[in-house]
C-alpha cells in the first residue's frame, strides 16, 4: 500500500515537473496594453493548452505522405495546402476502414478551420470546424479512445466559445460549457494537470462572459468556482517547489478572480468580496512585478485603488458625490449617540460602546483611503503623462478623490492640497478642447475640494477658487446635454454664493445664489425630484429673508413665504417633522414681519398659526430649546396682535406663551433670555395695569393707592 502511494506521488510529481517546464519556457515578453475603460473588460489570458494535433499514425504509404505533408503545411501556416493534403488522405483513411486515422485528420482539420476563422472573422470556418470535431468525437467515442475524445471535446468547446465571442449569442457559450464538461469527465487533475487547468480556466472565462448577459450572480459564482479549480495545480505545486505559484498563468487566474469578486461585491456581501478581490489582485502582483510587467502591474494597482474607493462608497462613478454630503461628513461627530441619556448604568455603558465604535469606524475609513492612495501612487510609477497620458489622467483623478475624502476625515490641509495637485495633473491631459467631458468632471471635483478646504483655511480665496472651477465645468455641462450634472453644479454654486455673501458683496452674491438655485429648479421639479425641489425652495426662503434684511422690501417677504409654501409640498408633518417644524417657524417670523407692511391683523394670525404648527413637533420634553424659541415668538406675535384687537385677551395669551418659554429659559441656564422674557412680561403687566386704571377712571371705580 505504501509502495503504491509513493509510486503515485512520484508520477504526480513527474507530471508537475512537466507542467513547470512548459510554464517556465513560455515566452514572457510582455505586450503593451492599454487599461480597459471599465473593469468588466479583462486583459485577455493566453490559453494554457488549447488544441492538440495528432501527428503519429500508421497509414498506407500514399495516404501517409499526404498526411505528413498536411502536418508540415499546417505547422508552417500554409493552411490551404494542408487542407488539400488532409482531404486527399481522407479518400483513403475513411471512417469505415481507418476510423482512428480518419478521426485524427478531422481533429487537425478542425484546428485549421479555427485558425482560418481568426484570420477572416468568418462564421463559415467555425461551422466547418464544428463539423470536423463532431466527426472525430463520434469515432473516438465509439472506439473508446478516451484521451483523444477528451482532446476533441476540448477543441470543439473552444470553437463554440469563439462563436459566442463573434456573434454575441449566449447559446454558443452554453454549448462550449457542455463540451468542456464532457472533456472534464476524462481529464482528471492527477492524470492531466495541464489540460484540467486549461479547461477550468476557459470555463471561468465563459461564465465571466455569460454574467454580462444574464443571471449575473449565478454566473459570477460559477466563474469563481472554475478559476478556483484552475488554481489547484498551483497550490499543489507550491507544496513541492517553492515559488512555483509565481507563474504568468497563475497571475492571470488570480487577476480574473479579483475582477469577479469585485463584481460580486456590488451584488452581495460587499466587505467580504472586496477583501477577496484585493487578496487575489495582490497574489497576481507577486508575479506582475513592476520591472517585468509594468503595464499589468500598474493596471492591477489601479484596480486595487478603485476597490478601496468603492469600499468607501466613492467609486460609484468617476466624480465625487454632492458637495453637501462631504461637508456634512467633515462636520460629523465621531460619536453617534453623544446626546443619549446617561441616567442608568446600562445606558451609560451603551453610550461608551457607541463612541468606541465611532473611533474604530473612522480608523477603518482612513486605512481604506490610505490603501487606495498607496495603490494609485504605485500605478503612477508606470503611468507617465508622456507614455500613458490617459491612464495617467485617470489615476490622478482617482488619487484626487481619495485625498479629498481622506482630508474630510482627518481635516489635514496637506491632503486637500494633494487632492488639488492631483486634479491639476489630470487637467494637463484632459483639456477643454480635447476631452471636454473629463475636463468638466475634474473641475467639478476640484470645486468640491476647494469648497471643503474653505471650511478650514482661507475661506474667501478657496470659495472663489471653487466657484471658478464650477464655472469651468458649466462650459461643458449644459441643461440640454447634461441635465443632471448641470443641476448638480448649479446646486453647489448656489450654496457657495450664499456662504460667500457672508464675507463680501452680500446682496450681489445672494442674487447669484438665487440665480443658481433657479437654474437647478429647471431639472429638480416636484414630480421628478421632490426632495431636491423642496430643499432648494427651503434654501431660497432663507436667502430671500436675508435679502429682506438688506433691502427692507416687502417683495422679498412675499418671496420667502412663497418659497416655504413650495417646500411644504414635500416636507409634511408625518414624514419630515423636523423640516416641517423649522419651515413653519421661519414662516411664522416672516408673517409677523410682513404684518408691519400690510394686512397687520391677518398676517399676525397667520404668524401664530404657523408657530402652533411648529409646536406639533417641538415639545418641551424632546426639543426644549426649539420649544422655548417658538413660545417666545408666539408671545411676541400675540403682544403685537393685542395692540390691534382684543388687547386684554391677546396680552394674556402672550404672557402664557412667555411663561412656557421660561420653563426652559431659567435664570441659571439662560440668564439673558430669562431677563428678556421677564421684561416682556413686565411690560404687558404695566400695559394691563394702565388699561385697568383707565377703565376705572372712566367708570368712576375707586382705585387703591399705595
Amino acid at each position: 500500500m505504501i509502495v503504491e502511494l509513493l509510486l503515485s506521488l512520484i508520477i504526480l510529481f513527474a507530471l508537475l515537473l512537466v507542467y513547470i517546464i512548459i510554464s517556465r519556457n513560455k515566452n514572457i515578453k510582455e505586450e503593451k496594453e492599454s487599461i480597459p475603460e471599465t473593469h468588466e473588460h479583462r486583459i485577455p489570458l493566453p490559453s494554457l493548452k488549447d488544441e492538440i494535433i495528432k501527428e503519429k499514425v500508421q497509414p498506407t504509404k500514399q495516404a501517409q505522405e499526404w498526411f505528413e505533408e498536411g502536418v508540415k503545411n499546417q505547422s508552417e501556416g500554409n493552411y490551404d495546402m494542408a487542407i488539400n493534403n488532409y482531404l486527399k488522405a481522407l479518400k483513403i483513411f475513411t471512417k469505415k476502414d481507418y476510423p482512428y486515422l480518419f478521426a485524427t485528420i478531422q481533429n487537425n482539420l478542425g484546428v485549421i478551420y479555427r485558425k482560418l476563422s481568426h484570420e477572416t472573422n468568418s462564421e463559415i470556418y467555425l461551422d466547418d470546424a464544428i463539423r470536423a470535431y463532431e466527426e472525430s468525437i463520434e469515432v473516438y467515442a465509439r472506439l473508446g479512445y478516451l484521451n483523444e475524445l477528451a482532446m476533441a471535446y476540448n477543441n470543439l468547446a473552444l470553437v463554440y466559445k469563439e462563436y459566442g465571442d463573434l456573434t454575441g449569442k449566449k447559446n454558443f457559450y452554453y454549448d462550449a460549457i457542455q463540451s468542456f464538461n464532457e472533456a472534464l469527465k476524462l481529464y482528471k487533475i492527477e492524470d492531466h494537470p495541464t489540460e484540467y487547468t486549461s479547461i477550468h480556466n476557459n470555463l471561468g472565462k465563459i461564465y465571466q462572459k455569460l454574467a454580462e448577459f444574464e443571471n449575473e450572480k449565478e454566473n459570477i459564482l460559477n466563474a469563481i468556482e472554475s478559476f478556483e479549480e484552475a488554481s489547484k495545480i498551483f497550490k499543489i505545486m507550491s507544496k513541492f517547489i517553492g515559488g512555483i505559484s509565481a507563474s504568468e498563468d497563475y497571475a492571470h487566474i488570480q487577476q480574473n478572480l479579483g475582477e469577479l469578486h469585485s463584481r460580486l461585491s456590488k451584488i452581495e456581501e460587499k466587505q467580504k468580496n472586496i477583501l477577496k478581490a484585493v487578496e487575489h489582485f495582490k497574489n497576481a502582483l507577486k508575479v506582475y512585478q513592476v520591472e517585468e510587467y509594468p503595464q499589468k502591474y500598474a493596471y492591477i494597482q489601479n484596480r486595487i485603488g478603485e476597490i478601496f474607493l468603492f469600499k468607501e462608497g466613492i467609486m460609484e462613478g468617476k466624480d465625487l458625490r454632492n458637495l453637501i454630503y462631504y461637508s456634512k461628513q467633515m462636520k460629523k461627530e465621531k460619536y453617534k449617540k453623544k446626546t443619549a441619556k446617561k441616567t442608568g448604568k446600562g445606558e451609560k455603558k451603551e453610550v461608551v460602546e457607541e463612541e468606541i465604535y465611532g473611533i474604530e469606524e473612522e480608523e477603518i475609513r482612513k486605512e481604506n483611503l490610505s490603501n487606495a492612495i498607496k495603490a494609485y501612487n504605485s500605478a503612477l510609477k508606470v503611468y507617465t503623462m508622456d507614455e500613458n497620458p490617459i491612464e495617467y489622467a485617470v489615476t490622478q483623478n482617482n488619487l484626487g478623490m481619495a485625498y479629498c475624502v481622506l482630508a474630510g476625515i482627518t481635516k489635514e490641509e496637506r491632503n486637500f492640497y494633494n487632492s488639488i495637485d492631483a486634479y491639476k495633473e489630470a487637467l494637463k491631459v484632459y483639456t477643454l478642447d480635447t476631452y471636454p467631458e473629463e475636463y468638466a468632471l475634474i473641475n467639478n471635483n476640484l470645486g468640491i475640494t476647494y469648497s471643503l478646504l474653505s471650511e478650514i483655511r482661507d475661506k474667501e480665496e478657496n470659495l472663489l477658487n471653487a466657484i471658478d472651477a464650477y464655472k469651468e465645468a458649466l462650459k461643458v455641462y449644459t441643461l440640454d446635454t447634461h441635465p443632471e450634472e448641470y443641476v448638480s453644479v448649479n446646486y453647489n454654486l448656489g450654496r457657495l454664493y450664499r456662504i460667500l455673501s457672508e464675507i463680501r458683496d452680500k446682496e450681489e452674491n445672494l442674487l447669484n445664489a438665487i440665480d443658481a438655485y433657479k437654474e437647478a429648479l429647471k431639472v429638480y421639479t416636484l414630480d421628478t425630484y421632490p426632495e431636491e425641489y423642496a430643499n432648494l425652495y427651503k434654501e431660497l426662503g432663507k436667502i430671500y429673508l436675508t435679502l429682506f434684511e438688506i433691502s427692507k422690501e416687502e417683495e422679498n417677504l412675499n418671496n420667502v413665504i412663497n418659497a416655504y409654501r413650495e417646500s411644504l409640498k414635500f416636507y409634511n408633518l408625518q414624514d419630515y417633522p423636523l423640516d416641517y417644524a423649522e419651515i413653519q417657524t421661519n414662516m411664522g417670523i416672516t408673517y409677523r414681519t410682513l404684518s408691519t407692511y400690510s394686512e397687520k391683523e391677518e398676517n399676525l394670525n397667520k404668524s401664530i398659526e404657523a408657530f402652533n404648527e411648529a409646536l406639533k413637533v417641538y415639545t418641551l420634553q424632546d426639543n426644549p430649546l426649539e420649544y422655548a424659541t417658538v413660545q417666545n415668538n408666539i408671545g411676541i406675535s400675540y403682544r403685537n396682535l393685542a395692540m390691534i384687537t382684543d388687547m386684554s385677551e391677546n396680552f394674556h395669551k402672550a404672557m402664557e406663551a412667555y411663561e412656557e418659554a421660561l420653563k426652559v429659559y431659567t435664570l441659571k441656564d439662560y440668564p439673558r433670555e430669562y431677563a428678556m422674557l421677564q421684561n416682556n412680561i413686565g411690560n404687558i403687566y404695566a400695559i394691563l395695569a394702565g388699561l385697568k386704571m383707565k377703565v376705572g377712571f372712566e367708570q368712576g371705580i375707586p382705585m387703591l393707592s399705595a
